[in-house]
């Protein structure tokens, strides 16, 4: 099946909504046209101009990065003989759109955050530095009642009706529904021009914001009327906390010289740069991808042995030694090119559950800038 750029974005977005995104971040459709039907997806870690051209090379309709292509950057002008006018004009000319999740991918459950903490053997992972709670909805529904448990199913399966550690968390009441068809209309029960009453069940639950538009889909999917009554409403209530960062334990403790050599294998880095006593026994340990010094000390108040991320300078170095605490800096690169694979499979996987007729591949291009000579 056919599928167009947004409904990729939409799903991606589930995943990583773009509410989770830090303020001074940059994440969404960087370019190109969200109407444009997608045969080819290439994934990668940043929009290079090397993956641009591998891009153009396999005939890719859109790229999906995790950093943004533009951040910081102010554009006064897009041309061909600077370093990002080429991308863009590149990207423009040969009508491929370019999208990043960026900190939203990071502070996501299941994003990149939680990938290291895994490959850096963590158990009781919780997040670090909490930076917002998901939004919440309550929705209602009118439906027959002989179509109650239907509707209640599939739209719980669709992501409603959580609380806390409980799903398919609803709330139904009986009463009398009534509509008169006008002309031109095809009604599940009645006639046109005739006032009908049914037996109908309120059936009202909470909704995640970010999964409300999904929801609403399911409801007008399943829902046996042509036009489905509901009504949606805003609660104090928060839902799941995010956050930035982890926090976890090993299941066994070891020397901080051990770990950081199963670091170095885990990441698959030549070599790896540490700060702090190597004989220190290490069993919490804190992480950030990319560049997360700054929440160096925050690791430090919640108990952590030791800290992992990448970009540590020499002064940053200096602080964490005052503090009593290890630190490996595992690069930027090695710590956030592993959410790669997750996004391809995560693309793939939506697109056997819709059936969309795509291709997704991950990019061979070395996102590694920094080489070690021996």
């Amino acid at each position: 099946m056919a599928v167009l750029c947004k409904e990729i974005i939409e799903q991606i977005e589930t995943f990583a909504p773009q509410y989770l995104a830090e303020q001074w971040d940059n994440v969404g459709l960087t370019v190109g046209d969200k109407n444009k039907e997608v045969k080819k997806v290439l994934v990668a870690l940043d929009v290079m101009t090397p993956v641009i051209e591998e891009a153009i090379h396999i005939g890719a309709d859109l790229i999906v990065t995790h950093h943004p292509m533009i951040l910081f950057q102010k554009i006064k002008n897009i041309q061909s003989d600077t370093s990002l006018g080429k991308k863009i004009y590149n990207l423009i000319k040969n009508d491929i759109s370019a999208y990043c999740a960026h900190t939203n991918l990071d502070i996501a459950f299941g994003g990149t955050n939680d990938v290291l903490a895994n490959l850096a053997g963590l158990e009781n992972i919780k997040i670090l530095k909490n930076t917002n709670a998901e939004q919440l909805k309550k929705i209602v529904v009118y439906v027959p009642k002989e179509h109650q448990q239907t509707l209640r199913e599939a739209i719980c399966d669709a992501g409603a009706g959580f609380i806390g550690n409980y799903s398919h968390c609803t709330f139904s009441s009986e009463g009398i529904g009534t509509f008169l068809p006008l002309e031109g209309t095809k009604p599940y029960l009645g006639k046109p021009g005739l006032l009908e009453k049914v037996q109908e069940v309120r059936l009202e639950t909470i909704v995640p914001s970010s999964l409300l538009h999904t929801v609403l889909k399911t409801i007008k999917k399943v829902h046996p009327y042509e036009e489905p009554a509901y009504d949606i409403y805003d609660v104090e209530q928060k839902g799941k906390q995010y956050g930035i960062g982890r926090i976890g334990t090993l299941k066994e403790s070891m020397t901080f010289e051990q770990y950081s050599v199963f670091l170095k294998k885990q990441l698959s880095l030549d070599s790896i740069r540490i700060v702090g006593e190597k004989n220190k026994n290490i069993k919490t340990v804190a992480l950030c991808t990319g560049s997360g010094v700054e929440f160096m000390e925050q690791a430090k108040i919640m108990g952590a042995d030791a800290y992992l991320t990448g970009d540590i300078k020499f002064h940053e170095a200096q602080r964490a030694i005052e503090m009593g605490l290890c630190v490996a800096d595992v690069t930027h690169y090695a710590s956030e090119v592993i959410v790669v694979p997750i996004l391809k499979q995560f693309l793939e996987q939506k697109s056997k559950q819709y059936h969309w007729d795509i291709e997704v591949i991950q990019s061979s291009v070395n996102g590694q800038v920094f080489e070690h000579i021996s």
